[in-house]
């Protein structure tokens, strides 16, 4: 199985006022985050709407992806359910459009057990058994955290790989690394915590902010790895700026806004997502320069 690491932008989904996916859009930026040295593509994250796409929506994204990248560098596709026949749906599908990893994300309406949570995951991950997949948490935007005893369930299912954690909470990491040890490979998701987490051991980072300024974040992962610890810290308190803006305004209408800014054409957040304001995005545009410019030094 293909092993992912580094920095992984966690794309947009350019859909017109048709609900069509700008085929050429998407690949003018997965060709040019390609090219600035990114070492992964993942599609229909947070930043990529997924909860407001349809599934041919998410197929075109999928299809323009993996072509765009022809095996340059893996794509990681985003797939989710309510119920594990729709989660296993669309990881079979993905799977056989040609993505290289999967990330899995469980959406609860009822209440679970950890019984019942540990059983979606696994019946996913073994419907697509030489694929690896991704555990996601991100209880700001899922409502729930993964219990650890759910990993422990878990720590048999060869293809479940890797851990994205997006809490930030510093101590859940450090209990999950005495647990698990190197049993999970660790990405961070939130922007405050890549440095953490590559000094626990982590393996990267998939990045909202790698979309917008691809070579700071590589130059924050390049020193992390290199245990300049100092010059990566005070990389990412200059790139926070970056990430306070995402908070305040919204992470996907911000990348969204940003990418137009630079010259993509992926068209508006979709509804009931609103467009930022002209006062936001002239607020987000000045901190996108300074931000970007730091990739260069």
């Amino acid at each position: 199985m293909i092993e992912l690491h580094g920095i992984i932008p966690y794309l947009v989904s350019p859909i017109d006022r048709n609900g069509l996916v700008i085929t050429s859009e998407l690949q003018r930026l997965c060709s040019d985050l390609i090219d600035e040295g990114v070492h992964g593509l993942c599609v229909l994250g947070s930043c990529g709407e997924f909860p407001y796409l349809t599934l041919e929506q998410k197929k075109g994204v999928v299809i323009t992806a993996v072509n765009t990248a022809a095996k340059r560098v893996p794509v990681v596709a985003g797939v989710c359910g309510f119920s594990v026949m729709q989660a296993k749906t669309e990881a079979k599908l993905f799977t056989e459009l040609g993505v290289d990893a999967v990330v899995i994300m469980l959406e609860k309406y009822f209440s679970l057990s950890p019984e019942s949570m540990a059983a979606f995951y696994r019946s996913v991950a073994e419907s697509i058994p030489c694929v690896p997949c991704v555990l996601y948490s991100n209880p700001k935007f899922m409502h729930f955290e993964i219990p650890m005893s759910v990993f422990e369930m878990l720590s048999d299912v060869p293809n479940i790989i890797y851990y994205k954690e997006a809490s930030g909470v510093t101590g859940k990491l450090l209990n999950f690394k005495n647990l698990f040890n190197a049993r999970y490979k660790l990405f961070s998701a939130s922007a405050h915590i890549p440095l953490f987490v590559s000094m626990l051991g982590g393996v990267g980072w998939m990045a909202g902010p790698a979309c917008l300024a691809p070579k700071t974040c590589i130059r924050l992962y390049e020193l992390s790895k290199q245990g300049n610890i100092e010059s990566a810290l005070e990389l990412q308190q200059k790139m926070w700026l970056l990430n306070d803006i995402f908070l305040k305004f919204g992470l996907t209408c911000c990348v969204k806004a940003g990418l137009e800014y630079l010259g993509y054409k992926v068209g508006a957040p979709i509804p009931p997502l609103e467009p930022l304001s002209s006062e936001q995005k002239e607020i987000l545009f000045t901190v996108i320069d300074s931000v970007r410019v730091l990739g260069e030094d």
